[in-house]
C-alpha cells in the first residue's frame, strides 16, 4: 500500500465516522435511496450522475449489488475524489465509474442524459440562493425526462426556535460519543455556517428548476431528503 493511500483511507475513516455521528441514520440513507432508484428501473441498465461524489459512499453503497448500473461522479475535491478512487478500485468497480474534479458544469457536453441523479449533502455548502438553484437546474437538465433525482441537505429557518431545537439535539449525538461538552457550543456555532433554508424554500427551488413529485422521504437531525424526477 502506498503513503498516498494510506493517507487518504485514514481521512476516508475519519470522515465517514464523522458523518455518522452527525447523522445517525446515515447507512439507512443510502439503502433508502437504493431502493427508490431499484423501483424505478428493477434489472434494467441505468447510468447515474452523483454530484458531490467524493468519498465514494454513494458507489460504496449502490455499486457492488446493482452491476447494471454506471456512475459518472463530480466533485470540487482531489483529495475526496482520491478517496473515491481508492474505494472503486478496492470494490473492483473502476470499469463502471468515471470520476472528474469540478462541478457539474464541467461533465463534457453530450446528447446523452442520465437515468438518475443524486445530489447527497452537498446543497447546503452553497450559500447563495441563485447558485443553489443553478445547481439544480443544471442537474436537471443533464436528466432523461421522468428520470428520478434525489437532494438531500441540511434544512431550516434560521430564525426560528425549531431549528436551534435540533440543533442542540444533533450537538448530544457527540456528546453521546465522547465529545467535551465544553465544545458542544462551538460545535453549535460552527454548524450554523452551512446555509439552511426552510424546507418550503427547497421544494420551491426544486419546482423551479423543473423537478416534479416533489415528496420528503427522510429526515435525520438536521438534515432531510427529497425524492423528485425531472420533468
Amino acid at each position: 500500500m502506498t503513503e498516498e493511500l494510506t493517507f487518504d483511507s485514514k481521512n476516508t475513516i475519519a470522515y465517514e465516522a464523522n458523518a455518522r455521528v452527525s447523522i445517525p441514520t446515515y447507512d439507512t440513507l443510502f439503502s433508502m435511496v437504493q431502493s427508490y432508484f431499484r423501483a424505478q428501473w428493477g434489472e434494467k441498465e441505468a447510468s447515474l450522475l452523483v454530484v458531490g461524489a467524493g468519498g465514494g459512499n454513494e458507489l460504496a453503497a449502490w455499486g457492488p449489488s446493482n452491476p447494471k448500473w454506471t456512475f459518472t461522479g463530480v466533485d470540487p475535491s482531489k483529495e475526496m475524489l482520491q478517496m473515491a478512487e481508492h474505494k472503486s478500485i478496492q470494490l473492483g468497480l473502476e470499469k463502471r465509474v468515471k470520476l472528474i474534479q469540478g462541478t457539474v458544469d464541467d461533465l463534457p457536453s453530450s446528447d446523452a442524459k442520465f437515468d438518475a441523479a443524486s445530489c447527497i449533502l452537498v446543497l447546503h455548502f452553497i450559500e447563495d440562493i441563485q447558485q443553489k438553484l443553478k445547481l439544480l437546474k443544471t442537474i436537471k437538465g443533464k436528466l432523461k425526462p421522468g428520470a428520478p433525482f434525489v437532494l438531500v441537505s441540511a434544512y431550516g429557518d434560521p430564525g426560528e426556535a425549531e431549528l436551534q431545537d435540533r440543533i442542540n439535539v444533533w450537538k448530544t449525538f457527540f456528546f453521546d460519543v465522547g465529545y467535551e461538552s465544553s465544545k458542544l457550543d462551538d460545535m453549535g456555532k460552527g454548524i450554523m455556517k452551512i446555509s439552511f433554508i426552510p424546507e418550503k424554500q427547497i421544494e420551491v427551488l426544486l419546482e423551479e428548476a423543473g423537478f416534479t413529485n416533489i415528496t420528503r422521504f427522510y429526515s435525520t437531525g438536521l438534515f432531510a431528503g427529497w425524492i423528485c424526477h425531472a420533468e
